[in-house]
């Protein structure tokens, strides 16, 4: 609870986000340490004790004491449980010397913890802890063969011989080999029950992970618990301990902070959700290295490996039959987020060369005014988020994005007041920092800023190279985009930044199709899969427009004088607000707190109303059907 967002996301994207979580491994290694402790004790000074129980006896009872304590304070979580449960019934095994192999014990612990409470299926945890522990069974059992045969193979070379440093150098080199090929083997054995419940894995696990486990198993935890005992007697013994314990943890997290950098993380992660049909195939293709050699021959592993290959590869190519617009969580319920997918037909270009139109809409629904609440994200943590969910929707390049909320004509000029105002010029500048951040991973061909960007370039924003400063374009009334055959248009139908008023300048847009718009929001354990809008139905026929033309708007208005000028300028030219004869649906989508007035709505005849943080919206309470909530 007191590790910061920062550092889970630093550990997310590192792949070792496992390590903060209660872990099996942490608890087999205090009662390991405990026990050893224990025995050493005992033959200091209670050797006679082994008269009455063997010397394993000792180590299972302290093991067992340890690790039901440290599963106590734990909440007897899945790992920390796993692991208490798997010491006491291989301790009354061991006793009863009834010939149960450990793989066994482990699968029938699994039964017996699901059918005591069923909703531990649920977790993820259960399934990576005994998972991982079948593996590792699987994995000691293989090394132990071979190793039993090449110390037969070794012995009387090593009888003849002496220890030196050559010797040295190449045990450390066999261990590392060894660590190295269990890492290689973990991360295979577990990527399709990883790729099942995330939906996502970090290709820099592979390479962290290997000395991450031992640094946190082997010294920072191990020196953080004997801190935690040496407090009680000699606190500033504890408290040395624990000072080069914080300088081990910050030195690693400068290295995954180098590692994750936003040039390093390119392509540092897979994105595949994956059905039981895949699952499925992962098994066969691991079924000759799981049984026992001979029992089928390994190189049946290559038909289901290739077909692995090849379904994964087709879920990379994420094809959109619908055009679709995915509502994505940033974390902020003031932030929204919305990507627009359209399906290109024969004949149509854009500059993307791509089988579908992408556009990405940033829009921030705070007051602007220097009293309003700042967002808790910051621009590289919102990119990173973004970044993730596009690259889940196999999204590698970007037709437009655009920032709906407006920017001060003041931005980046000097005052004298510049210190007083650098939280809120920090604030109104995080989405085109945003916007920056995305650039570098993202080719983006249009950038639309709503408000004055006149010295946005001059900026000089961190961690962003100049070059990877696109040029903005004004959001402004009368902005236009559309596909050759005018089967897709992006219109700006507000923002005013030639007025001297802040409070016009925010940029509501229009997109009109030639098919109907599905909005969606983005679910990250299924992304292809994501879950329906909530609507309040504004009109009686609920299946208006379910073919053909369709209108979707997406309204930022943070003030009512927007919509008055836009209201002004459809009384000069009735035809501004109307919606064309060849519309049948008009989607509105806004966010609960939008000052949008009732007559806006009419005027541009809404038939189903949308908001992004899944609230009504006060003007739709008004209109002259009552408002039906329907998905």
């Amino acid at each position: 609870g007191l590790i910061s967002r920062d550092t889970k996301d630093l550990y997310q994207l590192a792949g070792i986000s496992h390590l903060l979580a209660i872990s099996g491994t942490h608890v087999l290694f205090l009662a390991i340490i405990l026990a050893g402790l224990a025995v050493l004790l005992c033959n200091w000074r209670y050797p006679q004790l082994y008269r009455h129980i063997p010397r394993w006896q000792l180590r299972w009872w302290v093991m067992v004491s340890a690790a039901l304590i440290y599963a106590l304070f734990t909440g007897f979580d899945v790992p920390a449980a796993r692991t208490a449960w798997m010491l006491i019934v291989i301790g009354l095994v061991r006793l009863t010397l009834v010939p149960i192999s450990t793989m066994r014990v482990l699968l029938a612990l699994a039964v017996m913890m699901a059918w005591f409470n069923p909703y531990v299926l649920w977790q993820a945890g259960y399934w990576l802890s005994f998972v991982a522990v079948a593996l590792l069974l699987r994995y000691d059992a293989a090394s132990e063969s071979q190793s039993a045969v090449r110390q037969t193979r070794e012995q009387p070379l090593i009888a003849a011989t002496s220890l030196s440093v050559t010797d040295l150098v190449n045990t450390l080199g066999a261990v590392f080999w060894r660590v190295f090929k269990l890492q290689c083997w973990l991360f295979i054995a577990l990527l399709p029950i990883t790729l099942l419940l995330f939906g996502k894995v970090s290709l820099w696990g592979l390479v962290v992970n290997i000395f991450a486990i031992g640094l946190f198993g082997w010294v920072i935890v191990p020196l953080n618990l004997l801190a935690g005992l040496l407090y009680i007697v000699v606190p500033t013994a504890a408290d040395v301990i624990w000072s080069l314990v914080s300088a081990l943890v910050a030195l690693l997290h400068q290295v995954l902070t180098s590692l994750t950098a936003p040039t390093a993380m390119d392509g540092a992660w897979l994105y595949t959700p994956v059905t039981t049909g895949l699952l499925l195939i992962a098994f066969l293709a691991l079924l000759p290295w799981l049984l026992p050699r001979g029992v089928i021959s390994r190189w049946l592993t290559l038909p289901p490996l290739a077909l692995l290959m090849m379904s994964v590869y087709a879920k990379q190519q994420h094809t959109v039959l619908t055009p679709t617009l995915y509502v994505l969580p940033t974390g902020d319920r003031q932030l929204s987020a919305a990507l627009l997918q359209y399906p290109m037909t024969h004949g149509e270009k854009t500059t993307t060369q791509e089988n579908y139109v992408s556009w990405l809409f940033l829009t921030d629904h705070r007051l602007k005014g220097s009293r309003r609440t700042p967002s808790h994200l910051s621009a590289l943590q919102l990119s990173k988020t973004l970044m993730q969910q596009l690259r889940t929707l196999s999204v590698d390049q970007l037709d437009g994005i655009v920032v709906q909320s407006s920017m001060p004509s003041t931005m980046g000029r000097k005052s004298k007041n510049s210190q007083k105002k650098a939280p809120q010029y920090h604030r109104d500048l995080m989405l085109p920092m945003t916007v920056m951040h995305i650039s570098q991973h993202l080719p983006t061909h249009h950038y639309w800023q709503a408000g004055h960007y006149d010295r946005l370039a001059e900026l000089s924003v961190a961690n962003t190279p100049s070059a990877a400063i696109i040029t903005p374009q004004p959001c402004e009334q009368g902005k236009h985009w559309q596909l050759d055959n005018q089967a897709l248009s992006v219109q700006a139908v507000t923002g005013w930044r030639e007025i001297d008023d802040a409070k016009v300048w925010d940029c509501a847009l229009s997109i009109d199709s030639d098919q109907p718009i599905k909005v969606v929001r983005y679910d990250a354990s299924k992304p292809l899969q994501p879950v329906p809008m909530t609507y309040q139905s504004l009109t009686a026929d609920t299946d208006l427009g379910a073919t053909g033309h369709s209108r979707l708007l997406l309204d930022v208005a943070t003030h009512e004088y927007g919509w008055q000028m836009a209201s002004l300028l459809c009384d000069a030219d009735p035809s501004f607000m109307s919606a064309p004869p060849t519309i049948g649906q008009t989607t509105w989508l806004s966010h609960s707190q939008s000052a949008v007035p009732t007559t806006v709505l009419r005027r541009y005849g809404v038939t189903q109303l949308g908001t992004y943080d899944d609230k009504p919206l006060a003007a739709a309470q008004t209109m002259s059907l009552p408002p039906q909530t329907h998905r």
